[in-house]
């Protein structure tokens, strides 16, 4: 009686897993082709947005900006596109699309909270931006100069988006950070400037000017003062 009851338990284990395996093998080669199908088609997604967002068509651009948002609202942009599609849009002929993607940023940021995550890390993955501002001409003639005697990689650091006439009464030049996290950023680029005989005083606009509060991070600004000029400019 012992042993009939063994065989028949040995017997029902293996019907079990006869069983099992009969109902699990579909399942998993259903579960890994619907993975591969959403994996698929997420990439063609990426494909078609990263294809809409370098357009030459600016109205194309604008598909691709809105696409970049909705896949972004539905975690479907690695950092690693996100910091890509950004470094691009910096780096864009069209002075509108970089805006254009933060604000897509933005949007999405308010409706999935990993988004913000996201953008923080791409945004700082981004060269920093410094926008001049000058008095006079010398001192626009001067501005090529300055970055030419930089080091290869103090110059890959970041950009200059625009040179800009402005008139501010200033004595001293000043470099203008916009977020408490970029001051140090700022400093180091100071110590830049000043070792080439271009000395420039770390301004901290945070708390100050509230616009700072919608300027993406790792922005700067360098406003030339009524000073002379360093020595190379002179020449």
């Amino acid at each position: 009686m012992t042993s009939n009851r063994l065989e028949r338990a040995r017997a029902l284990r293996e019907i079990t897993l006869q069983m099992t395996a009969t109902i699990m093998i579909p399942l998993t080669v259903a579960g890994m082709g619907w993975y591969y199908t959403r994996w698929q088609q997420n990439m063609t997604d990426l494909k078609t947005m990263i294809d809409l967002v370098s357009d030459q068509n600016a109205e194309r651009r604008k598909y691709g900006v809105a696409m970049f948002e909705y896949l972004l609202k539905n975690d479907k942009v690695p950092v690693e596109f996100v910091a890509a599609q950004l470094d691009f849009a910096n780096n864009s002929a069209d002075p509108d699309l970089l805006g254009a993607m933060e604000r897509a940023l933005a949007k999405a940021a308010a409706v999935n909270s990993n988004v913000k995550a996201v953008f923080d890390e791409a945004e700082g993955r981004l060269p920093s931006r410094l926008f001049v501002h000058v008095l006079n001409d010398d001192q626009r003639r001067c501005v090529p100069k300055i970055l030419a005697a930089m080091k290869d990689n103090d110059q890959a650091a970041f950009t200059v988006p625009a040179i800009i006439t402005a008139q501010w009464g200033g004595t001293v030049n000043e470099l203008r950070a916009l977020k408490d996290a970029d001051v140090p950023r700022a400093d180091a680029l100071a110590g830049v400037f000043a070792s080439f005989g271009f000395p420039v005083k770390v301004v901290n606009l945070t708390n100050v000017w509230k616009g700072a509060a919608t300027v993406r991070p790792n922005t700067f600004e360098l406003w030339f003062g009524d000073t002379l000029l360093p020595t190379l400019c002179r020449s």
